[in-house]
């Protein structure tokens, strides 16, 4: 009877363990969809700009900061 017992407690134990790891697997396999994602959407926010369009987006904020910005329209 305790021997019975004893494999049941064993196979009860390796089965919540079986669990835990496909749910870790699952909870990686997720976390790692998401940070593709976010990756693939930053990556799509980004753009290049120029030497020249840089100067002239900062030239435009100083003029807004300067003189406000309804002269500026």
């Amino acid at each position: 009877m305790s021997v019975k017992f004893m494999v049941e407690v064993k196979v009860v134990k390796k089965t919540m363990v079986l669990q835990q790891v496909e749910e870790n697997e699952q909870q990686s396999d997720h976390l790692e969809r998401k940070k593709v994602s976010e990756q693939q959407a930053q990556d799509a926010n980004t753009s290049n700009l120029s030497r020249q369009q840089l100067f002239d987006m900062m030239q435009v904020i100083e003029e807004i900061r300067i003189k406000g910005y309804k002269e500026r329209l």
